[in-house]
């Protein structure tokens, strides 16, 4: 077993947020399929570690980047998250096959549960917010 480091204040707080609105994002994924959840993943050489909610930012990266530690190589991925036949399937035009171990050990280090996760390369459609000019024409 790895040696755990002592957690910063700050990032103790960034990781106890990233951990609430990840779960947030998967059982709103299994409940609310109607509204899409999406993801962004950062997977490292070693670990790593998702963000799911309604909205995600490239902001996200710099959030996901200080909870990864020193592992290097780091690559984010981004998509759409979808409950179907039991397990969490995670759709992006990046993600590989090949990352569904780090995916599902980075969730149980996060959130301290196992969550069947899948993952399946495709085009998402972003949500995307109506500008006013489209609403008044």
């Amino acid at each position: 077993m790895a040696t755990e480091q002592p957690e910063e204040p700050n990032q103790a707080a960034t990781r106890k947020r990233v951990k609430s609105r990840t779960i947030d994002g998967l059982n709103a994924a299994r409940m609310r399929p109607a509204r899409p959840t999406y993801f962004m993943l950062c997977i490292g050489n070693k670990t790593a570690c998702a963000y799911l909610g309604p909205k995600v930012a490239s902001s996200t990266k710099t959030l996901l980047r200080g909870l990864m530690g020193s592992d290097t190589g780091l690559k984010y991925h981004r998509g759409q998250c979808i409950f179907e036949q039991g397990c969490y399937t995670f759709v992006g035009p990046t993600v590989a096959l090949g990352m569904r171990k780090k995916l599902e050990t980075g969730l149980v280090d996060l959130t301290g549960r196992r969550w069947r996760a899948r993952l399946r390369r495709g085009a998402v459609q972003e949500s995307r917010q109506a500008s006013v000019a489209e609403l008044v024409s």
